[in-house]
């Protein structure tokens, strides 16, 4: 239904604001870390935009959820009293590439998930992360493109 590679992702340091609550209402933290990076200046060339997220909705109530609206914006960037550094850890990954607007994020990841791992004979090391890959605001929705990747185990 969706293309899946697995691939050898390298570590990602970045900058990241969390979100506590539905994943869908997110929308907010990522908007503060926008805000955040204006405020600094230019946006940096090599801008890489993610959301990372650290629990299963299926398991954990909607309220409790955990979710970060990260960025890469280069190696030096510090902690502050608004963004958090921390680390997207590399290894192997399933990536799946979706092509179409972010409403259909959540059907293609519990697909990844619930489909495409036990068909490929494949664990989950963690909750998946999003890279978004073009920018919302130069491209239509249907011209979105999303990875989702998937932390396999081994």
């Amino acid at each position: 239904m969706y293309p899946v590679q697995i691939r050898e992702l390298s570590p990602v340091r970045v900058v990241a604001i969390r979100h506590v609550g539905p994943y869908e209402a997110a929308d907010a933290a990522l908007e503060r870390l926008w805000d955040w990076l204006r405020e600094r200046g230019p946006i940096p060339a090599g801008l890489r935009v993610f959301s990372i997220y650290h629990d299963d909705p299926a398991l954990v109530p909607a309220d409790r959820l955990r979710c970060d609206a990260a960025m890469y914006i280069g190696p030096d960037v510090k902690s502050d009293d608004v963004v958090t550094v921390r680390e997207i850890p590399g290894g192997r990954h399933a990536v799946l590439m979706l092509e179409g607007p972010y409403s259909r994020v959540p059907q293609a990841t519990r697909w990844l998930i619930e489909t495409w791992l036990p068909r490929n004979g494949q664990r989950a090391a963690r909750a998946p992360f999003n890279e978004y890959l073009n920018d919302p605001q130069a491209v239509p929705p249907t011209a979105l493109r999303t990875d989702i990747c998937l932390p396999l185990v081994g």
